[in-house]
């Protein structure tokens, strides 16, 4: 013992003694605290906030969306942060070289930060309305969820190490095979300017309903070649899906638990989580989404459609999110016919999609970005109006977007049949690649 404790043997024993009945104190408020914070205080706030979304008929109050969207736009906002810098240590960044049109690196893995949120905003939800919980519970909603994780897992992997286009293609039809084993089938179209429809015999529906689920996703996926713009379509079509989802509520109410709730749900936290994510992904982008969000986001709209479709007015559900998603539809649609006339990989990608060829037309990445979103916002608008007044307006809207779609894909080159079939594939070759063009005059600006 040191020699000062000799002179002060007294006040050694009683500093001692004390130290010992201080954390004999403080033990027992650190564990109380702790079950506090951690047990009792989630608790209270769970039951206020089922007595403050509660209503007498027992139906999903409007209070309950607003704590979702307050919620998952919260969490996706704080992950969003973590994933920003996570990423880089991870490895997952997204370089510039002649097919990207960014000029610095970009952190990927922001798709991770949606699904927490999303999967967080759907425990709540199923927390605080029985409803929830017996449909995120049915066997339908949990393949579809098996279905997202998958996209998911492809997604972050890709991300990190990259996969061959055949992989994700693989993982694709087994995703979309697991949803479509649960009973996830078109079964009937719809004529939307009469009453009949169309009756599929089983492998033709099966046919129609693998297409359509990767068809969707690939769709979003491709999408995703500038700042903001997957998640901003993402974005319009959950809000046009939520929408048409509260419609659809109000005018079959019998047919709710069933059918709406799902669509309702999912759709307001995918929304809350686009708006918090876009805050860091709009020009210039701080963070991609990456296939790791394109994917499992593309899968969840496809799914969504296929789910609210199986009741009689299939074709309302299924035309909806194929007017609201037209443009990446058409966009796909036309760089898979362009690659294939030119006896070039489907899916191997390129630099004439129609937000390059807007770029290469003299408009600015944001500026771009935001005309886009407008024609999204126009034929999420028009989707609803055919959803709401199904028979009564349906031709003439069909017919002016038709036309006001094959005039903007004119001004800007996009229906340039010589482009499509490589007549002068010689020639632009030739030329500067599009992606250094562009970057070269943003830096300009």
């Amino acid at each position: 013992m040191p020699r000062r404790h000799l002179r002060y043997p007294y006040c050694h024993a009683t500093l001692l003694l004390l130290s010992r009945f201080a954390t004999a104190l403080v033990s027992p408020l650190t564990q109380f605290s702790f079950h506090f914070c951690f047990a009792i205080l989630p608790h209270v706030m769970l039951e206020a906030l089922r007595a403050w979304c509660a209503t007498p008929q027992g139906e999903i109050s409007y209070r309950l969306y607003v704590v979702l969207f307050l919620l998952t736009g919260g969490l996706t906002y704080g992950l969003t942060h973590v994933m920003i810098w996570l990423a880089p240590r991870l490895g997952a960044v997204d370089k510039p070289d002649a097919r990207r049109i960014h000029q610095r690196p970009v952190p990927k893995l922001g798709g991770l930060a949606l699904f927490v949120a999303i999967a967080a905003g759907l425990v709540v939800a199923a927390a605080l309305h029985p409803w929830v919980a017996r449909v995120v519970l049915t066997p339908q909603s949990l393949a579809i969820f098996v279905g997202m994780a998958i996209m998911l897992a492809v997604g972050v992997y890709d991300d990190l190490f990259g996969v061959s286009w055949m992989w994700k293609f693989a993982f694709q039809i087994v995703a979309a095979c697991i949803v479509i084993r649960h009973g996830m089938v078109i079964m009937k179209l719809t004529n939307p300017l009469g009453a009949e429809h169309i009756q599929l015999n089983p492998l033709l529906a099966f046919v129609f309903t693998l297409v359509w689920l990767i068809g969707i996703t690939n769709a979003v996926n491709l999408s995703d070649g500038l700042d903001g713009l997957a998640t901003g379509i993402v974005l319009i079509v959950s809000g046009v899906t939520f929408a048409n989802s509260l419609h659809l509520m109000v005018m079959r109410p019998e047919q709710t638990e069933a059918y709406f709730v799902f669509p309702a749900v999912t759709s307001i936290c995918v929304a809350a989580a686009s708006l918090a994510f876009l805050r860091f992904n709009f020009y210039p982008a701080r963070i991609f989404l990456g296939d790791t969000g394109s994917l499992f986001l593309g899968f969840w709209l496809a799914c969504t459609a296929v789910r609210s479709s199986q009741i009689s007015t299939t074709t309302v559900a299924l035309l909806v999110p194929v007017i609201a998603l037209g443009l990446p539809i058409l966009d796909t649609v036309i760089a898979f016919l362009r690659r294939a006339a030119r006896r070039r990989n489907p899916f191997q990608a390129d630099l004439e999609h129609i937000h390059h060829k807007m770029l290469e037309s003299g408009l600015s990445h944001p500026e771009t970005v935001l005309v886009l979103y407008g024609f999204c916002l126009l034929l999420g608008i028009a989707a609803l109006v055919v959803a709401y007044k199904r028979h009564q307006y349906a031709g003439v809207i069909l017919f002016v977007l038709t036309a006001i779609v094959l005039v903007g894909f004119r001004k800007f080159g996009i229906l340039d049949i010589t482009r499509l079939w490589g007549i002068r594939g010689n020639r632009d070759d030739q030329r500067e690649p599009p992606s250094r063009r562009i970057r070269r005059r943003e830096q300009r600006r």
